[in-house]
Order: C-alpha cells, then sequence, then structure tokens
C-alpha cells in the first residue's frame, strides 16, 4: 500500500475552518486566540491524527544562539488566503514544517493577505530567523514604506518558491530555467516544431523564468517558440489571486486559435498544473481534443489536483517538499553566517513526469 501523507498545519486548518496562523498559535499555546478557534483547532488535529514531531537536537547542529532559540517563524503574505491551499505550496510548506519537527524547532506561523500587519513574534524578537512566501508578481514595497517589510529585514531569512526583483536575502526554489529546457526538449523528442508558451499572469518571476527556459531550449533545438500571453494587469494591489481567472485561460485559447493552421503552434506548455486543469476545459469547451488536436503539457505535479484529468497529464515535478527542507537548511546556514555578503541561491532539479497529454507527431 501507498504510504499516507502526513498531516500538516494546513490540513489541520482547512478542516477546522480557520487561518493557518491560528493553528500555529494554538499549537504553540499562543494565549491571545478565542477558545472556540481554540477548540475547532484542536479537535481537527485529533481528528486528523496530527502529530507534532519532537527529536531532541543532534550534537553538532547548527542552531540560533538568542533569546528566540528553538522558534522559526513562517511568513506568508501579500496573497489570498487560498494559496496556501494550492498543492504545490502545502507541499512546501509541508517540506519546513517536517525539516523544523527534525531540528526540534517550533514553527511560528502568520499569514498577511494584505501585508498590512507585523506579527507579534517579528515585534517581539520571537523567532531566530524566518521562512518567507510572498508574491511573485510586482515589486516589494520599501521598509520605509511597509513595516511588515521593515519587520522582515531586521531578521535572517529564506524566500521560498520565489523572490521578486528588488526582495534581498537568501532564496530556495525548483529551477525554473532547466524546467522550461526540460520541456521544450520532450517535445522536440515527439516531433513537435512548433510549440508555445501560455502565460496568464505576465510579471511572475516563476513563470517568467519557465518561458526564458522553454524559450531558450526550443530555439538552440531548431524549434519554433512562441509566446501567448494576456495584457498585464494595470495595477497589482496586496491580496494578489492565487489562482488565474479562467477568462484569462480561454482569452489563450481563443488567440492559439486564431492563429492560422499552418503556424499554429502543436504543443502548448501551461506554467502551472491548476492553469492546465482551466486549459483542459477551455479547449473541451471549443471542441479541440488533448492529444489528439493539441498537445497539453505543465508544471508542478499537483496530483491531488490532475488526477482526474483525461487524457492524464505529462508535467514537470518540481519536487516542492524538498524545495522546503532545503529552504530550512539553507535559513540554518544564513543563522549561522550573518556577516556573509553574498545572497545564496538553493535550486532543486525538477523531473519531467511523461503520462498520455503529449502526442509524438510523424
Amino acid at each position: 500500500m501507498p504510504k499516507s501523507k502526513p498531516i500538516t498545519v494546513v490540513d489541520v486548518a482547512r478542516a477546522a475552518g480557520v487561518a493557518v496562523g491560528t493553528v500555529s498559535r494554538v499549537l504553540n499555546h499562543h494565549p491571545n486566540v478565542n477558545e472556540a478557534a481554540r477548540a475547532q483547532v484542536l479537535k481537527a488535529a485529533q481528528d486528523l491524527g496530527y502529530k507534532r514531531i519532537r527529536h531532541h537536537r543532534r550534537e553538532g547542529d547548527t542552531a540560533p544562539a538568542s533569546a528566540a532559540r528553538g522558534n522559526i517563524g513562517v511568513l506568508i503574505f501579500g496573497m489570498e488566503d487560498t494559496l496556501v491551499h494550492l498543492p504545490v505550496v502545502s507541499a512546501a510548506l509541508h517540506g519546513v514544517e517536517r525539516a523544523l519537527s527534525t531540528r526540534g524547532e517550533n514553527l511560528m506561523l502568520a499569514n498577511i493577505p494584505r501585508g498590512d500587519l507585523v506579527p507579534a513574534f517579528l515585534r517581539d524578537g520571537g523567532v531566530a530567523g524566518l521562512i518567507l512566501k510572498g508574491p511573485n508578481q510586482g515589486m516589494l514595497p520599501s521598509a520605509e514604506a511597509s513595516g511588515l517589510i521593515h519587520a522582515i529585514e531586521r531578521y535572517p531569512h529564506v524566500w521560498l518558491m520565489g523572490r521578486l526583483r528588488n526582495a534581498r536575502g537568501d532564496h530556495c526554489n525548483f529551477d525554473a530555467f532547466a524546467a522550461g529546457q526540460l520541456v521544450a526538449t520532450y517535445l522536440y523528442e515527439q516531433n513537435h516544431r512548433r510549440i508555445a508558451f501560455l502565460n496568464p499572469k505576465p510579471g511572475h518571476t516563476q513563470f517568467e523564468k519557465l518561458q526564458r527556459g522553454f524559450v531558450d531550449a526550443a530555439e538552440q533545438l531548431g524549434a519554433e517558440p512562441a509566446v501567448l500571453s494576456v495584457p498585464p494587469p494595470e495595477e497589482l494591489v496586496w491580496p494578489l489571486p492565487a489562482i488565474t481567472h479562467e477568462d484569462k485561460v480561454r482569452l489563450l485559447v481563443e488567440r492559439w486559435r486564431r492563429l492560422p493552421a499552418a503556424t499554429r503552434p502543436t504543443a502548448l506548455f501551461t506554467p502551472s498544473d491548476r492553469t492546465a486543469v482551466q486549459l483542459y476545459g477551455a479547449l473541451r469547451e471549443q471542441g479541440v481534443r488533448v492529444p489528439q488536436d493539441v498537445s497539453v503539457i505543465s508544471c508542478n505535479n499537483e496530483t491531488s489536483l490532475v488526477s482526474g484529468l483525461n487524457p492524464p497529464l505529462t508535467t514537470v515535478d518540481v519536487h516542492a517538499e524538498t524545495v522546503g527542507r532545503r529552504a530550512v537548511e539553507q535559513l540554518f546556514w544564513r543563522i549561522a553566517h550573518p556577516e556573509e555578503p553574498l545572497t545564496q541561491q538553493v535550486l532543486v532539479e525538477p523531473r519531467l513526469v511523461v503520462r498520455d497529454s503529449v502526442k509524438r507527431l510523424p
């Protein structure tokens, strides 16, 4: 039998109908939680069989030398609450949680969609370092303009699965450029020469790296890559939507359909499995069959999202849980080397998962 997936704070939050930050406060015995919410969380944790793993710190382990020793903050901000329920983000947070538990650390989690609050554990110096999951579009406000960013920059921190261009600090992610290259190479090997990247979120740092890797590899192989993108937003206001609106995907399909048959791409690369689910639906509405009429390939390998797709989706496994674990390792390295001036970037190698949504052409 397959091994059951461990229960995480995200699962408890979903079952209790509360924010993940509330679960974190309850499990860390924070007094500032109303009794009804506390009871909901404890009941959900018991019903799900959630267990906090505790291990004694091994001799030689690096640990924060401060009053906050034993506490690490995980801060999610600038995105809608639904972000933490996306399987790829949930898997990365699970990796963080498991890695911290193995080290005997407490996880202090806060979700601040508007980025307009400073959690108590940041104000009070209650953590030794931070794992950050922020938006992947736009720019961070300056520390002078944002109390949250000002507080973040006082601590050692590592960005998780995406870092904006003006953000400071170390970063742990999957290698999105390599993932784009993997996709282009595979499509070329299946004899596709006209291939397209669909971008429903212009300016999205992850999507842009996927696009660059895809286009770079396709051009080197002698294929003809195209990029189909929706118009960029006029303004970005936190919280940003976590899920692409279906109308944007429909617009991309319409643009693809309007291309002359002689130049129309025979394969479409979507930057996320959530978008691929929407793409399947938009193509079906137009009477377009996958893969008979067009091949589809995606990224993230979010099996809970794509398990019902027919045909099964070929995608890239980004090893999100490993990314989360590596982010914790990098944070403890940064805590031990606070004076190291060079920003570190840790990239996890992706892997192609071949299923049935790409047709081999003659």
